[in-house]
Parts: C-alpha cells; structure tokens; sequence
C-alpha cells in the first residue's frame, strides 16, 4: 500500500516517463474519437444529406480514381446552416468555451492559469465534429488542440502538480493532441513550445511533448495507418537553381499577404456578428449558411478541403483547372471567415493548409506560364503546393519552426526542407505582428504565467519614468517644520523634496526627519534645520532594476527624480513601493 502511493504522489518529473504517457495516451484515444465523428457527421450531412462525397487525403482513406459527384447541391447551404445551429445550440447550452478558435481557448487558459475542465474537451469534440461534418470550413488542430490542452490540465490536477507544471502539462496535451491527429509527432511536440508566443518558446515543455506527441501518433496511427497524411511523389533531388530560390521568395511574399487576409476577413466577420442583434445560437447558422453557398461553385471550401489538395498534388485537375484554384484562394478565406467568425466550433490549422495550398499552386502556375520559369525537382506543382500550405500557416500563427518540420512529415521526406524554410522565413518576416491566435504574447515576460520567475527580468523592462509619481509635493528650506509636519499628515505623503528658487532638489525631508525633530520647537525649526542636504536623485531614464538596487546599497526608500545629475530640477518622485507595484502587477 505504500508503495503505491509512493507512485501516485509523485511531483512532475521530465525523467519519469508517466504523466507524458499518460497523456499521449488519453490524447491518442481522443484524437481517434474525433477522427471518427468527423467522418460519421460528414457521412450523416454530406453524403447521406446532400449526395457529396467528398475527396479525403491518401493518408486517411482516400482514392487516386476518385470521381467527384454532388447529387443535391442545393442541398448543401442547408446542411451547413443546420449544422451551424446545432452548434450554436450546444455552446449556448452547454459549453460557451467551445466556440471559436480551439488552439486560441487554450492559449488563453495557459496564460491566464486557467484550468480547461474534461467537460470542456468533450463538448468541443462534438461541436467541432458537427462543424466539420455539416460542411463548414475548420480544422481539426483547434479542437484537438483545446481537447490535448484540456486532457493535460485533468491530468495535472489528478496528480495534484504545482500550478506552473500543470500548465507544462496543458501544453504537452495541446501538442500531443496535434501530433497525433495530424500524424506529425515531431511538429506537434515542437508547437507545444512555439504557439503561445509569437517570438519566444516554451522550452520546459519539449522534453514532456515529445514523448507525449509520439504515443499520441502511435495510438491514432494504429488505426488510421502510419503513412504520411498526404501522399506525395516529387522527381529526384537534382539541386537548387536560382529560379527555385526567386520561386519560394515569392511564394512567401505571397503567403505573408494572403496570411494578412486571412486575419484580416476572420476579424472583420467576427466583428460583423458580435454587432448582429439574433440570439447567439443562431449566429452559426447564418454563418454556415454563407458557407454553403460558397461551397455549391467551390467544393474545396467544404468541410477540410485536404482531398481536394492531395488531388492538386498529384497533378489531377480536371475538377479544378487553373482559374478556379486561383479563385477558391479568396472564396475559401471567406468561407473560414463566416465559420469561425460567427462563433462555428474548429481551428484555422487546417482553413491555413487549404488556403496556402491553394496559394502554392496558383504562385507556381503564374511563373511557370508567365515567367516560363523551368521545372525542376523542386519547382514543380506538388512542391509549390506543399510549401505554400506550411508558409501560409506559419505567417498567421506566427509559428515557422514547427512548419518546417511538418514539410517532412506530411510529405514523409525532408527534399523540401530548403524551399520550405526560405518561403517561411520570408512570409514570417512580412506577416507583421498580428497573428490569427489572439491571445498569444510576445515573449515568455508578457505572460502571466511567468510572472514570478521574471520579475527581476520586469524591472529591467521598465524605467523609472513609467512608473514615477510626477505630480510631486515640494517645499522649501525656509518653512517651518510644524507646517511641514502638518502638510506631509494631510497628504499622507513620507518624504518632501526641498528645492530652491530654481526649482532644484536641495534637500529632502522624511517622516523619520521629522519624528527626530520632535524634541525642537517646531514653530520655530526650519526644514532646512532638519533635512539631508544634497539627497541622493534619480533620473527618469534608469531601469526599476538599477533604482531598487540604488535604493537597497544606500538603505534608502524614496528618491528625488531629476532632470539631470547636473542641473538636478525636479520632474518626479519614486519609492520602494513604487516598484512593489510593479512587481504585484497593479502597473
């Protein structure tokens, strides 16, 4: 008996294998529920509802002969619009938290410490299911994200770990969630470090991740196969031209740009409901009824759209020429935007994919046929494809690392690593500093998570000027000490500047001045009788790290703010309980 509870009162330890397990585990098992009911209401919806059956990717079940066929096309703005209000009912009944971006309600619960509950991961299960199989554009990172986070938080709770390793542990589930479903263990254990910041990682979960992210692969994998999710065939390596090279700079200038549009449509539909005055349950049916619609002319944009590029890849386009790819590229950004932004349940991984796919494809056909740029191992229509999937989505989420890993895993091999990393680098440098996860920080000091082991890193950020009292009580050496007395008591102040006619700091007059002085006759004892003469000031431009470490080497806890050393005119006071509040966060 003791041995056993020896085992499961253990702390989090990266050297013990088990709580990583555990969750790779539980997020392997979820990750194929959701597999499951995505294809159970795609067959419920699309295909039993409206007659569409839609192309799937060779890694999850997909045909090279596929024949494309919608027998009731019209029937397809209903399907998304009941699919839509099934959703909006389930959130507003039961699970609020499930609306939106997945992997963003998770960002959110990692950095405001908040706990996501199973419950949470369930109904997101089923809400984003729902969204997915009605038709409506989303992905399947989102959910699974929020799912993983939320299987990690229960975990660390059940094993009672200290707040900052139960939020490690949310952000290994999030990543092993990702991994599996996605069949990319290795960029999944990687965007459990990357996707909470836009320009910092999250080092302490890597170790975990990894673990947790191939267990998680090899559940789902064991169901759904191991081969890669997309199936690609690219010539043999033969070398990097410089038209490749002008070829993937472009690809990322164009991705930055459309990554731009893409958060820029999904605020402005977001936006356009939040002032909508309908009930908020009915918000996604009207959403996923434009969605149809859009989905009647452009299959790509429903449900995932994978199928319709693994078809791109393999160079089959009779269902899709060239014009309408270009086109699908706007129609299909629109259609995410009415999904999501209407409060529809899922993830912008997958909308991203499709997006920059098609992107890809569309930057290869205008140099091949306009530039008459040469085909090569690596400028071709499968690669282009590829690679404007990853760098579209590493612009928006603000996340190149963990992309150009999953170059190699959805393709199953590493041929378009260089292409890959110089179209990201590009579109990653242009995409500005928006980024389609709202509540993403930019480094690990903007996080409250961090809070603590950071402060010191906080007063260096901040200077004196940000957090000093510039409206400040003076006096002169002539008054009296009785009136000073009385003037500091009326204004609950501890400490007088005393400055000349030039408004120079002179002097400086404490309470503990004044406590000393009680002896006098303070009618007749002036400030100057009691005051330190020439105090030590501060000017505004120091760093709340150097001005507490002034304050703690000459025993002080107020200062005099100054123009300058020199000139010494006074522009503001600080105090140890200044920078206190800093460091409690009230500033």
């Amino acid at each position: 008996m003791v041995r056993i509870k020896a085992i499961f009162s253990y702390r989090f330890n990266y050297l013990n294998l088990l709580i990583p397990i555990l969750i790779g585990v539980c997020a392997g098992l979820f990750g194929i529920a959701f597999l499951k009911a995505i294809h159970f209401f795609t067959e419920l919806f699309l295909v039993d509802f409206a007659g569409y059956i839609p192309p799937y990717p060779l890694g999850e079940g997909g045909s090279l002969s596929y024949k494309f066929f919608m027998e009731h096309p019209y029937m397809i703005p209903i399907s998304t619009a009941v699919g839509g209000l099934i959703v909006g009912i389930l959130v507003q009944l039961f699970s609020p938290e499930s609306a939106g971006v997945g992997t963003d309600a998770a960002i959110k619960a990692f950095h405001e410490k908040k706990e996501i509950g199973i419950r949470t991961s369930i109904w997101k299960l089923i809400t984003s299911a729902v969204t997915i199989g009605s038709g409506q554009v989303s992905g399947k990172e989102g959910p699974i994200a929020l799912i993983g986070a939320g299987i990690g938080s229960f975990i660390g709770k059940i094993f009672h770990l200290p707040e900052k390793e139960r939020k490690i542990a949310l952000a290994v589930g999030l990543g092993a969630g990702i991994g599996g479903v996605f069949k990319a263990p290795f960029a999944g254990a990687i965007i459990s470090s990357e996707v909470f910041y836009k320009k910092d990682f999250e080092i302490e979960t890597l170790v975990p991740a990894f673990i947790a992210s191939f267990v998680s692969f090899i559940i789902v994998a064991s169901v759904f196969g191991f081969s890669p999710l997309f199936y690609v065939e690219l010539p043999q390596f033969t070398g990097f031209s410089f038209y490749d090279a002008v070829g993937y700079i472009t690809l990322g200038m164009t991705t930055a740009f459309i990554a731009r549009l893409m958060i820029y449509a999904l605020d402005s539909i977001r936006s356009l409901f939040e002032r909508l005055e309908v009930p908020f349950f009915v918000k996604p049916a009207i959403g996923g009824f434009f969605v149809g619609i859009i989905g009647m002319s452009v299959p790509v944009a429903i449900g995932t759209g994978y199928g319709w590029l693994q078809l791109i890849m393999l160079g089959k386009l009779e269902y899709f020429p060239e014009w309408k790819i270009i086109i699908s590229i706007f129609l299909v950004i629109l259609a995410f935007a009415f999904t999501l932004g209407s409060g529809g349940s899922g993830g912008v991984f997958g909308p991203s994919l499709v997006i920059g796919g098609l992107t890809g494809a569309s930057v290869y056909f205008f140099l091949k046929n306009f530039l008459f740029f040469p085909e090569s191992s690596t400028f071709n229509l499968t690669a282009f494809t590829v690679v404007g999937m990853v760098s579209t989505f590493a612009a928006a989420a603000k996340a190149p690392l963990s992309t150009i890993i999953l170059v190699a895993e959805i393709t199953g091999g590493y041929q378009l690593l260089i292409p890959a990393t110089i179209a990201v680098a590009v579109s990653h440098f242009l995409s500005g500093e928006k980024s389609i996860f709202k509540s993403q920080v930019n480094t690990k000091l903007d996080s409250p998570v961090h809070y603590d082991e950071f402060k010191y890193m906080l007063l260096r950020k901040y200077l004196v000027k940000d957090v000093m009292k510039k409206e400040v009580y003076t006096t002169t050496p002539d008054t009296t000490v009785l009136y000073a007395s009385k003037f500091m008591e009326q204004y609950s102040i501890s400490a007088l500047p005393v400055i000349d006619e030039e408004n120079r700091v002179i002097g400086l007059v404490t309470s503990t001045d004044i406590i000393k002085a009680c002896g006098m006759n303070l009618t007749e004892t002036k400030v100057r009788d009691i005051m330190k003469e020439n105090p030590l000031c501060i000017t505004q431009d120091l760093t709340l790290f150097d001005t507490l470490s002034i304050f703690v080497e000459n025993n002080i806890g107020v200062a005099p703010v100054v123009n300058n050393l020199e000139d010494k005119k006074i522009i503001g006071i600080i105090s140890d309980y200044d920078i206190g509040k800093v460091l409690t966060g009230k500033v």
